[in-house]
């Protein structure tokens, strides 16, 4: 038997969701130093804190459920004519929101199947050979974690 780990599930699911919005970018967790010269997606795990314990009945053999609120970060790096970066971090933007905030899967990790806020953004950009920019896009979610319960 393994222990459930709610986190990793929901980061391994934000990563194919955002490998998704454009496949022509290569996909890379928690990396960050990444040639100029291609197309990347990155998934940064971010932080997690609780925020307290949910109401209701507790086995008082198993520490108690906490309530835990995570911050991973996605952001999308490409280089292009200067004119075209900042509309086209735009689109990758509303595309993963978009494509985020309704995934089955990933809401179905999240407390009361709801748990899921799109927590902002921050672009960079700057000049090279071409106009290099990245958007980071942040979400919050809101799981379940259980300590020490097992899963088949």
């Amino acid at each position: 038997m393994a222990i459930e780990d709610r986190r990793e599930a929901i980061l391994a699911r934000l990563l194919v969701v955002a490998a998704g919005v454009d496949v022509t970018f290569e996909a890379r967790r928690n990396e960050s130093s990444l040639p100029d010269t291609q197309k990347y997606v990155v998934l940064l795990d971010g932080d997690e804190h609780a925020i307290g314990e949910p109401p209701g009945r507790r086995d008082d053999n198993d520490p108690p459920p906490q309530i835990v609120e995570m911050t991973p970060e996605v952001q999308f790096r490409l280089a292009g004519k200067a004119k075209d970066v900042g509309a086209a971090l735009n689109l990758l933007r509303i595309n993963l929101i978009t494509a985020v905030l309704k995934d089955p899967t990933l809401l179905s990790h999240t407390v009361k199947q709801r748990g899921i806020r799109y927590a902002g953004s921050a672009t960079a950009t700057e000049r090279g050979r071409s106009m290099e920019g990245g958007i980071g896009v942040a979400f919050t979610f809101a799981y379940l974690l259980r300590p020490g319960k097992e899963v088949a």
